[in-house]
């Protein structure tokens, strides 16, 4: 049993060493594929730290999806978390609810989310959240990790690939959402 278990162990670490760009977060690696074509937003729109911008950027499901190669429109926010114009400095999510695909809402002022969502946190939240109106799972717009509620994870993520005196241009997308969305 202990063998089986092993063997299990290092065929699921041997599929997650695998080829492709990560990055970690949320306690896993997230796999990045690129868009279709760059989405480009202008830098002016995102001066304020925490101030959203939402994006459609086009993609393509991926050949292990149930549906292969099929274009795909996914809407998504970016936001500033930090001063400064390094690609780290913005953080930008999928808006569907990793739960059961609802749009997320940006909440700028966390203290607008219901009394029960703020006990469930659990802790003060200093920053803009989403928040999901079905079932109120909420996540950090610093990262889109999740806070509270019943999405099994965050938000899927976007990859800021470029930051110019003009735009911040948003290129890839994580691989689950050209899979599950």
């Amino acid at each position: 049993m202990a063998v089986a278990r092993r063997s299990f162990l290092n065929t699921l670490m041997l599929m997650l060493a695998g080829s492709g760009r990560r990055v970690w977060g949320q306690g896993f690696a997230l796999r990045f594929q690129p868009l279709a074509r760059p989405v480009v937003i202008p830098l002016a729109s995102l001066e304020t730290p925490f101030r959203a911008q939402q994006f459609v950027a086009d993609g393509v499901t991926l050949s292990s999806a149930a549906n292969p190669n099929q274009p795909l429109r996914i809407t998504g926010m970016v936001v500033r978390t930090a001063s400064g114009n390094d690609p780290e400095k913005f953080s930008a999510v999928c808006l569907k609810c990793p739960h059961e695909g609802c749009d997320v809402d940006f909440v700028p002022d966390p203290n607008r989310l219901a009394p029960e969502v703020r006990k469930e946190i659990g802790h003060p939240v200093e920053h803009s959240v989403y928040e999901c109106p079905c079932h109120n799972s909420t996540f950090m717009a610093e990262d889109g990790e999740r806070l509270a509620g019943p999405a099994p994870r965050g938000l899927y993520r976007f990859r800021v690939t470029k930051v110019t005196d003009a735009a911040v241009e948003i290129g890839e997308v994580e691989e689950d959402v050209l899979l599950f969305t």
